[in-house]
């Protein structure tokens, strides 16, 4: 019987399922914790990564963009550093300080930045397996391009034109200071003829003739932005010197003398009795006049008569007037006038001798003789500067101001030396100190609401020296000759230019001399790369 209930209740165990999900989730629960705590440690590491990985890349970024500027490049660790503590939040106190240095990119030397970074810290799960803690990496690197500033010795200023510079003939263009055009033509420089070009460098926010690419060693970059007009907001000088008419001759000029004049005037009255050939002084009569005496104003540098000197003289006139009576009885009052003149600080300019130009404003100036302007600015309206012949023109700080479809022609034969105004020269005739620096160097100024002109020439020849700038905003350039320079790069802006025949132009700037006028700054770049 024993035996039997024995085996009976085994029997209903065998067919019992009612524990079964007890037993599996017994057996499943280590996974399914594991899983859970291996998640939370993933989670946390995950975390970790994304925000040091956003530090270093924050961190290249702001050290490559140091690097970029000459003024800031030695501080690129400082700023990197700077960048990464800011963007670190949750593993910054376990974090490793950052990695920094410079790394090569691209095949360039030291043209990037690289940062990494690694962090450790124990996990609750992870440190249940192993006693050891999982590292987590972040690099990242930036390349850096530092911006780039142009100057040019010519450059033409349209915006549209083809050709707007033309190099012809077999002109020799090796001043190696730099071309550059604003035309966005797909040929804004052309070449005709066989020149010899060696420019240095040759930029156009347009296109380039393909024969500069295959003739010349020259860096050359087309459809470049940021060219622009180095004297665009710059207006020419109109002091009061350059503002009085005057017309050129060969013939000498007389002196010129001014002074400081003061007039005093005395009138002193009495009276007569008599007739006109027999007057006697008549005593008795109580005068109605009072003596008067009147100073006038001092004259200050006014013009006087050549001759004038300092000092003091004396003009006496007598008047009569009849009062009324007959013969003996008639009646007479005198007045004497006295007048007082005083000069002084008496200056005597000499008159001009042939030849030499004052300071002041010309319809023309056509060279005939050996000429030597003054210094000063010179207005020249509605005709021209003509330099011809063999002549010596010379002039030094000066500056001549073209308005009204004004020109400048210098031919070939004429020895001709003329140097720029300094800011010293133009602050002397009241040219404030900030314009005066803006305007030093400058030769020829167009003013740009002048209509223009086909005329302006340069053909000079080896005794032709020019230091200074010629700009020319609205007017086209014809350059065929040489020009020489002594104190300072020669520098052509023009509207357009054309450079033509036997041009040679290797005397552009003196030896050890650059031209430093800014034509085209390119901004610096930066990327993240890795």
């Amino acid at each position: 019987m024993v035996l039997k209930a024995f085996q009976h209740t085994i029997s209903r165990m065998t067919g019992c399922t009612s524990g079964n999900a007890t037993l599996l989730v017994a057996l499943g629960m280590p996974m399914l914790i594991g899983g859970a705590g291996l998640g939370v440690d993933v989670t946390q590491w995950y975390m970790w990564k994304r925000e040091l990985q956003f530090a270093v890349d924050q961190a290249a970024i702001a050290g490559a963009w140091a690097r970029a500027d000459e003024d800031t490049e030695s501080t690129y660790i400082t700023r990197a550093e700077q960048e990464f503590d800011a963007n670190m939040q949750v593993a910054g106190g376990f974090a490793s300080d950052p990695e920094i240095q410079l790394a090569d990119y691209a095949g360039g030397e030291d043209n990037s930045v690289a940062v990494s970074v690694t962090a450790h810290k124990p996990l609750p799960f992870t440190s249940i397996l192993t006693e050891e803690t999982f590292p987590v990496y972040a690099y990242a690197q930036a390349s850096f391009e530092e911006g780039t500033t142009f100057s040019s010795c010519l450059i033409a200023l349209d915006d549209d034109d083809y050709g707007a510079i033309t190099i012809g003939g077999n002109s020799v263009l090796t001043a190696s200071c730099g071309l550059a055009a604003l035309s966005t033509d797909d040929t804004a420089i052309t070449v005709s003829g066989n020149p010899q070009v060696d420019a240095g460098w040759i930029l156009a926010a347009g296109g380039v003739d393909q024969w500069l690419k295959d003739n010349t060693d020259d860096v050359i970059m087309e459809h470049m932005e940021g060219l622009f007009d180095p004297f665009e907001e710059l207006s020419p000088p109109n002091p009061s010197s350059s503002r009085q008419a005057r017309t050129y001759s060969c013939s000498a000029e007389p002196d010129t003398t001014t002074a400081n004049k003061s007039v005093t005037t005395t009138v002193t009255y009495s009276y007569w009795k008599g007739n006109t050939n027999n007057r006697t002084e008549w005593n008795g009569y109580a005068s109605p006049k009072a003596s008067t005496e009147y100073t006038a104003p001092t004259e200050v540098g006014i013009s006087v008569p050549n001759g004038t000197v300092a000092g003091t003289t004396n003009a006496t006139t007598t008047t009569w007037t009849g009062l009324g009576g007959n013969g003996q009885d008639r009646k007479w009052e005198k007045a004497v006038t006295v007048t007082t003149t005083t000069y002084s600080n008496v200056l005597v300019t000499p008159g001009a001798q042939a030849g030499s130009v004052r300071p002041g404003t010309y319809t023309d100036i056509q060279i005939r003789c050996n000429t030597a302007f003054a210094p000063g600015v010179y207005n020249i309206v509605g005709g021209g500067l003509k330099i011809t012949g063999q002549y010596e023109v010379t002039g030094s700080a000066v500056m001549f101001v073209l308005y009204d479809g004004a020109w400048i022609d210098v031919a070939g034969g004429a020895d001709v030396n003329l140097t720029a105004m300094q800011a010293s020269d133009l602050m002397s005739l009241g040219v404030s100190a900030d314009d005066a620096n803006e305007l030093a160097g400058m030769l020829v100024f167009e003013d740009r609401d002048s209509r223009g002109s086909s005329k302006t020439k340069l053909n000079g020849n080896a005794n032709t020296v020019l230091n200074g700038t010629l700009y020319f905003p609205v007017s086209n350039v014809q350059f065929a000759g040489t020009v020489g320079v002594t104190s300072q790069c020669l520098m052509i802006a023009a509207n357009n230019i054309t450079i033509t025949g036997t041009t040679n132009m290797t005397t552009f700037c003196p030896a050890g001399s650059t031209e430093d006028t800014t034509v085209a700054t390119t901004e610096a770049r930066v990327r993240l790369v890795a």
